[in-house]
């Protein structure tokens, strides 16, 4: 997701907590959350939430624990094509990892959500989900760095909200261009591109 300071990516990723939350039980999905300037602090909390990732140090602790869990799930020589087609080589919770402010997480020495990049084409396969929200400024550079550009490959369903029309097209030929908070362009690969609004969430207080 991209989209400018008050676009709703904040609200589209508290809505998407609470949804998980509601809809799968604490055995069946998992929420981590980096959120460096913690502006989903206190949006979820209980049995889903595994992890709130405040600062790069507590992210990069975090995401270690992902990496050793997500290597256990990757299908080995013995998995059968029918457990390949049903998952069943395997048992715990889909994982979602909602990451706010994207760009502050992607830059510095050290990049706190490369060692995931490596299973993102498995995904599906090892149920872990992994949604990005960064602002518009700078994205078209950002594209190009490893993690990005490998969902951008896999083609994965994206949302394009309000921002500088000169940054060009981020997803699909979809360009930025100003759009009220919580509208925008969902990018996927069966349907092309459709106008939509976001649900709305007050923040936590």
């Amino acid at each position: 997701m991209f989209g400018d300071i008050e676009a709703g990516k904040s609200t589209f990723l508290r809505s998407l907590a609470r949804a998980i939350s509601e809809r799968y039980t604490p055995a069946e999905a998992k929420i981590m959350m980096i959120d460096l300037r913690r502006s989903l602090l206190g949006s979820l909390e209980g049995p889903h939430l595994i992890g709130y990732g405040h600062s790069v140090q507590v992210a990069q602790d975090m995401i270690r624990q992902v990496v050793e869990v997500m290597k256990e799930r990757l299908p080995g020589p013995d998995v059968t094509p029918e457990q390949l087609r049903d998952r069943s080589w395997w048992k715990g919770p889909e994982l979602y990892v909602l990451v706010d402010d994207y760009d502050l997480v992607a830059t510095g020495p050290s990049h706190v959500l490369s060692p995931l990049t490596e299973f993102l084409a498995q995904s599906r396969d090892i149920g872990l989900h992994v949604i990005l929200a960064r602002r518009v400024g700078g994205a078209s550079r950002a594209l190009y760095e490893p993690m990005m550009s490998r969902i951008r490959e896999l083609a994965s369903p994206g949302i394009t909200m309000s921002g500088p029309r000169e940054e060009g097209a981020l997803l699909g030929n979809v360009k930025p261009q100003q759009l009220p908070p919580g509208r925008g362009w969902l990018t996927t690969r069966r349907h092309g591109n459709r106008l939509v609004q976001l649900a709305w969430l007050p923040p936590v207080v």
